[in-house]
């Protein structure tokens, strides 16, 4: 235990913000038509089986025909707990995706969850919050100057969106996944040769920190179902991309390079160690939710035993 006295003494400074949920995966616009019925969320969790109590995504509009900050749709994701390898996948609609998701993963049908339209393709902003208290056409931003003046939960966990460049005289899209403290997927980035701008159709999250966002077409041989694949030419990439990374899009299955969640994992990087158990003790005694292992609403000895327990797992 020396090592780890040590080591409590010099994370006196450190502040701890990791999030026990995060963004994996989202199809926002498959390929072909009609977008409603093909589109997801995908979501993982550090810790498998992790309970979803208190957390909601929700999509904002940005586009000015539709009024900035409306909230489009909200989906409270209260009853349900992420699946033994951490990942929840929700869909609006049971027809399965390919390739089809891995038996461990928790699937959530909810059709038309997104609309009857599905997402908005155009300036859109996604976001995972803690306790949302609004409900779909609300606005958070009452003036539409890309401010949030209206917050309507306790805490943003993720947030990701994109602004449409191609925007007549007068019209003034807006996005607020910055403003969140998420990605925002910059227009600049995304120019064909011709000065049009693409929108993205999938964004991946992995769990080295790297991302990517791009258009997406259907594999070779592939139905409206898919598999879909990432385009090789309209694509933003943030990080280095993990080596097993093969363009395809996978719904539900773990993406290449990633691992499964493990217990007691409180800093969300894959290996119970020092820094999960430094992280549990200095909130000990107090209601962070990213330290409460065993989502009770405190962090204390029995979150501290189950890193014990794991400690050495998945390192």
């Amino acid at each position: 235990m020396n090592r780890i006295g040590f080591a409590i003494v010099a994370a006196g400074l450190l502040a701890w913000a990791s999030a026990q949920v995060r963004f994996s995966e989202a199809m926002i616009n498959p390929p072909g038509s009609p977008d409603a019925g093909r589109e997801f969320i995908e979501l993982q969790s550090c810790q498998p089986n992790y309970p979803l109590t208190g957390l909601w995504l929700i999509g904002i509009d940005g586009e000015w025909l539709f009024n900035p900050g409306n909230i489009h749709w909200a989906i409270d994701l209260s009853p349900y707990t992420t699946g033994s390898n951490g990942l929840i996948l929700v869909r609006d609609d049971a027809q399965p995706l390919l390739p089809e998701p891995a038996n461990e993963t928790a699937v959530v049908i909810l059709p038309f969850c997104f609309t009857e339209a599905g997402m908005g393709n155009d300036s859109y902003t996604v976001a995972l919050v803690r306790n949302f208290r609004g409900q779909p056409g609300d606005d958070i931003d009452a003036d539409d100057d890309g401010v949030i003046d209206n917050p309507l939960w306790d805490e943003v966990l993720g947030a990701f969106g994109w602004l449409d460049d191609e925007v007549a005289p007068g019209e003034v899209d807006q996005v607020y996944a910055q403003a969140m403290g998420g990605l925002e997927i910059p227009g600049s980035q995304r120019r064909r040769p011709d000065g049009t701008t693409w929108e993205p159709d999938v964004i991946i999250f992995f769990q080295n920190g790297s991302w990517i966002a791009a258009d997406a077409g259907r594999a070779s041989g592939a139905g409206i179902f898919g598999p879909f694949v990432t385009s090789t030419t309209n694509l933003v990439v943030g990080g280095t991309l993990p080596p097993q990374f093969n363009r395809e899009v996978t719904p539900g299955n773990l993406n290449p390079g990633d691992g499964a969640s493990v217990q007691g994992d409180v800093n969300c990087d894959g290996c119970v160690d020092d820094a999960d158990l430094l992280q549990v003790l200095f909130n000990f005694g107090g209601n962070d939710a990213s330290s409460d292992v065993n989502n009770d609403g405190i962090v204390d000895d029995a979150d501290l035993l189950i890193v014990l327990f794991n400690f050495g797992t998945g390192c």
